[in-house]
């Protein structure tokens, strides 16, 4: 008893000079400035409210609000094995806000979800735009290309050998006084024969061949759905 006297007559004393408290330190820096371990004995259960004490790099201790330490925080969104409602933490399957509790409710309609919470089913997530609308859905999990998606291509070729052709056409031509066809019994000029000698057409004559390419394709759609994982998803309203 009179050592534990001693040391708060001691320590009572040290204070009133310095103005600091130092327990195994020669030269306080603190108020109180602790050189070793830290008991206490019968803490008090502090209020929902209350403060946590923490301490920085240097051993200084401050206080900071509970909120920032809490493990979920209304609003956060959690993958999951878990089918049903927790300890908070409500299943975002599209259902009415009007069914979850009162206190889920109203922090649901702070988050945006004035009438419906998302619903994650068969869903992937992604980060809301400045113009979005929080939990709107869209995209597809598979699509059909049309020519407009296709790359610009041409389509070259030739016939092969069956496709080969020539045009022959009559050539009527002058032999002149010699023998020959005679147009007109009466014509005592120049007579005429035929030739049946291949020519080759000119510009005029030229053309074009139409073909069909069929595409043989029937329309069907692929999927664009990355490997996955299946889970639940949760947002955290509060209990």
């Amino acid at each position: 008893m009179k050592k534990k006297n001693f040391v708060i007559i001691a320590i009572t004393f040290y204070t009133g000079f310095y103005g600091q408290v130092g327990i195994n330190v020669a030269q306080p820096t603190a108020t109180l400035d602790v050189n070793g371990d830290v008991k206490v004995r019968n803490l008090p259960v502090a209020a929902s409210n209350a403060e946590i004490l923490v301490s920085d790099e240097n051993g200084y201790i401050s206080k900071q609000d509970y909120t920032q330490f809490r493990k979920e925080i209304v609003g956060d969104i959690k993958d999951a094995i878990q089918n049903q409602d927790h300890n908070g933490w409500f299943l975002l399957n599209g259902r009415s806000i009007s069914t979850l509790p009162s206190v889920a409710r109203q922090n649901a309609v702070s988050l945006g979800f004035n009438s419906v919470l998302p619903d994650f089913r068969n869903k992937l997530s992604r980060s809301k735009s400045t113009a979005g609308i929080l939990g709107a859905t869209g995209g597809n999990s598979t699509n059909i290309l049309s020519r407009n998606n296709l790359p610009q291509f041409e389509l070259s070729g030739t016939t092969d050998s069956a496709g080969k052709h020539d045009h022959i056409f009559v050539n009527m031509i002058n032999h002149g006084n010699g023998g020959g066809m005679t147009l007109n019994a009466q014509n005592t000029g120049a007579t005429w024969g035929s030739d049946n000698t291949i020519r080759t057409t000119s510009v005029s004559g030229a053309h074009s061949h139409n073909i069909t390419l069929k595409g043989n394709g029937n329309g069907t759609a692929f999927n664009l759905t990355p490997g996955y994982i299946s889970l639940k998803q949760f947002v955290y309203l509060g209990k």
